[in-house]
């Protein structure tokens, strides 16, 4: 049987100043599940966590999962080891199903870790790094997911994390409606995070690396080039941070010469960061009138929402102890189906052995009746294969068919 393991970092290990050593860019994605040393490889990362997820013929070692992992992302395993949680076996599933469903997410039951995991296994999948065990695992965590957010009301609460800086933001300013808002990023959590902003005012500001991204929302916001970015920080109540960078794009000296230029500086700011790496210099929260909250930071706004959803959570929780069960089911019966496989091959073999014995003894017998003997033995053995191989296999529990299979090689 094909072993599934997996090793990762988290928010609930490893705050963000160690998460961010670990964000995997799509490039050295691209090439590790190009040339993967595994049987079957999945990579993701996010702002909250990185894990990779492996199906292997050879028993692991979690250790040397978490020694790749170091790997890809240039650090010292004997620095970080301790920050990784390593599962093999029925435990990945679990983890992998709670993940999807956002059950393990620091929002619970947020949408947008289904997404960011049909992603990586796109990606993984498209790469070939993928394999019968890690297709059917994944196809079965997003499957059971959308059933979650159909049959229950969990993702009628929203509550992913730009829901939560949203909340930051209205707990900081009551009447964000006179504000002035700035979006540095517009991939999936900027776009997001601008929807929930549009309900509360119309002073947006927003950037993009690409300026033409920028400019498709023009119709609700002022487009401004990445490169001008500074001359916006100066005069913005609210700044929201979400773009893929690996340095910090927003540094305390530079921003605080920005508001030094502006005339008119809001007496109070908020820096909302919810990049991975980080895109300000967490420094910048030491400057007078300015307050900075990173994701680790939302945790403490959590509760409040978690208890709407823990409604729900009981109902979420048993479709997916239905997906798991019926995967568990799946990856035992798989291996089983191999050996069932094997036997009825067996049985073919044989009687195509049989078959022959008895044509040597038959010398006089024409051709056609020689392939016409032939048949009948393989049919024969095909449809003793079929009534008592795969009908077992169907109709019984995993243990009872390997007990089956068991004593057939006893026999033979």
């Amino acid at each position: 049987m094909r072993k599934i393991y997996m090793a990762g970092m988290s928010h609930k290990v490893a705050e963000i100043a160690i998460r961010e050593k670990f964000y995997i860019p799509m490039d050295v994605k691209t090439e590790a599940l190009s040339h993967s040393p595994f049987d079957e490889l999945l990579i993701l990362a996010t702002c909250n966590r990185t894990e990779v997820y492996v199906a292997s013929d050879r028993d692991l070692d979690t250790a040397e999962l978490v020694r790749y992992v170091c790997g890809l992302a240039h650090q010292s395993y004997d620095d970080f080891a301790k920050f990784f949680y390593t599962k093999a076996g029925e435990d990945v599933v679990h983890h992998v199903m709670n993940v999807c469903a956002g059950l393990d997410s620091v929002a619970m039951g947020e949408d947008q870790i289904l997404h960011q995991i049909d992603r990586a296994y796109e990606t993984a999948h498209q790469l070939k790094a993928t394999g019968n065990s890690l297709n059917k695992l994944f196809q079965s965590a997003i499957h059971t997911t959308k059933r979650i957010k159909t049959e229950t009301n969990l993702s009628k609460l929203s509550c992913n994390i730009p829901f939560l800086a949203m909340k930051q933001v209205q707990k900081t300013f009551d009447d964000l409606e006179n504000r002035t808002v700035y979006i540095v990023g517009l991939g999936e959590m900027g776009s997001l995070m601008l929807k929930y902003v549009q309900e509360n005012t119309t002073k947006i500001f927003a950037s993009s690396k690409t300026f033409a991204n920028a400019e498709k929302f023009g119709d609700v916001l002022t487009p401004i080039r990445f490169e001008d970015r500074y001359s916006v920080v100066g005069k913005s109540d609210v700044l929201i941070l979400c773009s893929a960078s690996q340095e910090p794009i927003i540094t305390k000296d530079e921003f605080e010469k920005a508001v030094q230029a502006t005339a008119t500086a809001p007496s109070k700011r908020l820096i909302v960061d919810l990049a991975n790496p980080r895109n300000a210099e967490s420094s910048i929260g030491d400057l007078p009138g300015v307050q900075y909250v990173c994701v680790d930071d939302l945790e403490q706004i959590v509760s409040e929402n978690r208890r709407l959803r823990m409604i729900e959570l009981e109902a979420a929780q048993k479709i997916l102890q239905e997906g798991i069960e019926e995967f568990m089911q799946w990856y035992r019966m798989d291996d089983i189906a191999k050996d069932i496989h094997v036997f009825a091959e067996k049985m073919v073999a044989t009687a195509n052995d049989e078959s022959e014995k008895l044509l040597r003894s038959l010398p006089d017998v024409s051709d056609a009746d020689k392939n016409r003997i032939r048949m009948m033995y393989v049919r024969f053995a095909k449809k003793m294969a079929n009534d008592y191989l795969y009908k077992v296999k169907d109709s019984n529990s995993a243990e009872d068919v390997m007990t089956y299979l068991k004593c057939l090689r006893e026999c033979n």
